[in-house]
């Protein structure tokens, strides 16, 4: 549903049920639905910028817009060339993440603006939990420069959780103080900051066409960069794509990305935020996806290597025992041949007798065999007609706006084909996922795939637990989690319970398990591996989480919950309340062990009066499912 009004030239704010805006330098202010967020556009010196309360509180300061366009700087000498069109933004839509249902209700001002005589428009769209601004292009726009949006945040940050810079968003994530973060370099987004007052989230939505957004830290606030494109991109639509591959478009006009900055007074709400996918266009009409299943997937390259044809009946065999739904065949099945045949007619036969023990099949594929869109949909056309469930691509080039439209392309293909898709050595998730949901998950992070030992990789302890508020707020991860052998363990510090709730904490709607099936097959708790979701009706992040040092989710799905807790570097105690439960039931918990390759286990009824009392070692774990099922 949407409903329009237009402002009327007014000073206060309450005098507008959404939104006004004043003539001079006080462009618009505009209040979230339920008022408790609001933004405001202004001119400060001729320059273009905004602030954001919540509440009474200013949580974003004055904060620089503008793009420099065919060489005009469209944030300076700007001024309001019509009157801005405010729109109401109520609806629902099912999505595989957090929460089962996402609310998409905002306030939203279209702003038509002039700078130096070159029209030009602000989108400013206001949410409960946050705002966003996107910038319609000039006509006939045809060269980017640079982006000045910027973020300026209160000098009372107590924390900023960032990660370091690298095209395929796999660097370590950190949670530091403000000045200990590097100044005037590239890093990583999503950011998150944490002040006195809450949580907030910078990063972008939507991103069809323009490069992929970095941040740099200056002082006390965020701007807005480009690495791949430092010096400026020409807008162009690639050719041979489809018209109906999304490029930029909004309204009928050009437009940039959405900025975004998601606001939440606790880490339930900051993590629960549906802002991203909100901000995102709905699924082509007409077009169903009630075919794409999430669900767990076994993998083979971790473990051992590149898949041997020889073994893959096994593996099938094995994910059938374990009732998951899905294998992936890795980087390797093109080396096969045998008895005459070629590794497209084993592959098949591979897929064919996963589908007779009732386990699909994912495909790998290096992106450089489909990257323009005639070999791509080919590709993809011959994937899905050997009876593949999806396809993971790898190895992508850095994200220009020509390679971020080949990703749009690709979406569109894997959405008309019905494939899964999952981009590896990519870029980050913009929320695309509510357009093309067969997006199911990507990788751009840094997860259990770096960690291990024949490449002689290990990743610290507090990294995990600062990925939850960094790579993890784009949206689902593909960290493959849950690493059993002792050995590999072992090099960092790691404890069966904290590699079990990573599979509860990180979300990836189809979650690809690092390990070889046998330890999953003998390991003490293999009947929760057999049960345990990878998407969820309800999310709680527990009051004992601390960026950077411990984090603690509990999780619904249908009626039985399953908590998480992963500890950072120290060792701790936490407490966990348990007056989320409905119902008094039966309970499995898993606690560290006295060797990290073991847990103690313990069953009993639980209650909602409870509170849990963990200790936890470094690297250590928790994990806790409340459910009825396993016991009948």
């Amino acid at each position: 549903m949407v409903n329009k009004m237009w402002g009327r030239a007014c000073m206060l704010l309450c005098a507008c049920t959404w939104g006004s805006y004043a003539e001079g330098d006080n462009l618009l202010r505009l209040c979230s639905p339920g008022k408790n967020i609001e933004v405001c556009v202004d001119t400060d010196g001729g320059q273009l910028v905004y602030s954001v309360k919540k509440g009474k509180v200013e949580v974003l300061e004055a904060s620089r817009l503008g793009l420099v366009v065919d060489g005009k700087d469209l944030g300076r000498n700007v001024s309001l060339a019509a009157e801005p069109e405010v729109e109401k933004f109520k609806t629902e839509y099912p999505l595989f993440g957090h929460h089962a249902m996402a609310s998409d209700k905002a306030v939203e001002a279209m702003l038509p603006l002039s700078a130096d005589g070159v029209r030009y428009g602000l989108v400013v769209r206001v949410y409960d939990d946050g705002v966003a601004v996107r910038y319609v292009l000039p006509e006939n726009a045809r060269r980017i420069e640079r982006e000045h949006t910027a973020w300026n945040v209160p000098r009372n940050v107590k924390k900023v959780a960032w990660e370091g810079y690298d095209i395929g968003y796999e660097k370590e994530a950190y949670v530091t103080r403000m000045d200990e973060m590097p100044e005037n370099e590239y890093v990583c987004g999503p950011l998150t900051v944490e002040l006195p007052e809450g949580y907030m989230t910078f990063t972008e939505a939507d991103c069809e066409d323009f490069p992929d957004m970095a941040f740099s830290r200056s002082g006390n606030g965020f701007k807005s960069c480009f690495p791949s494109s430092e010096k400026g991109w020409d807008i162009k639509r690639l050719p041979d794509e489809s018209e109906k591959v999304l490029a930029g478009k909004y309204k009928g006009k050009d437009v940039s990305p959405w900025r975004c900055a998601i606001i939440a007074s606790d880490l339930t709400g900051l993590v629960n935020s549906d802002l991203l996918t909100n901000l995102c266009p709905s699924p082509e009409e007409g077009r169903d996806f009630s075919w794409v299943k999430p669900g767990r997937c076994l993998w083979q390259w971790w473990s051992v290597g590149a898949p041997r044809y020889e073994d893959q009946k096994a593996w099938f065999d094995a994910a059938a025992e374990l009732s998951w739904e899905y294998y992936l065949i890795d980087d390797g099945w093109r080396n096969w041949h045998k008895d005459g045949k070629d590794q497209w007619e084993l592959l098949k036969e591979v897929i064919d007798y996963g589908r007779s023990v009732g386990v699909k099949s994912l495909v790998w594929v290096n992106s450089n065999e489909m990257r323009d869109a005639n070999s791509r949909r080919a590709y993809l056309e011959r994937v899905k007609a050997i009876g593949a469930s999806g396809i993971k691509i790898d190895f992508i080039p850095t994200a220009t706006a020509e390679i971020m439209q080949w990703y749009m392309g690709g979406m569109q293909d894997c959405a008309e084909l019905g494939l899964l898709l999952n981009f590896h050595g990519s870029v980050k998730p913009t929320g695309l996922s509510r357009t093309y949901p067969n997006d199911i998950t990507r990788e751009a992070v840094r997860g259990n795939e770096y960690q291990i030992r024949r490449y002689r990789r290990v990743l610290p302890q507090a990294h995990y637990v600062a990925l939850p508020f960094t790579r993890l707020m784009a949206g689902p991860a593909d960290v493959t989690p849950v690493t059993l052998n002792p050995e590999e363990l072992a090099t960092g510090g790691y404890s069966w319970a904290h590699e079990f709730a990573q599979a509860i904490v990180f979300l990836s709607p189809v979650t690809h398990f690092s390990d070889h099936y046998s330890y999953y097959l003998e390991s003490p708790f293999v009947d929760l591996l057999k049960a345990v979701p990878t998407v969820w009706d309800e999310t709680l992040v527990l009051p004992c989480t601390e960026m950077g040092e411990v984090v603690a989710y509990a999780r619904r799905k249908g009626k039985e919950w399953w908590i998480g807790v992963m500890n950072g570097d120290k060792e701790r105690e936490i407490e966990i309340p348990l007056d989320f439960l409905k119902k008094k039931k039966q309970a499995v918990f898993l606690h560290d062990g006295k060797e990290l390759a073991s847990v103690v286990r313990e069953e009993r009824e639980v209650s909602k009066k409870e509170v849990l009392k963990v200790k936890l070692r470094a690297g250590g774990g928790f994990v806790l499912c409340h459910t009825v099922y396993l016991f009948s």
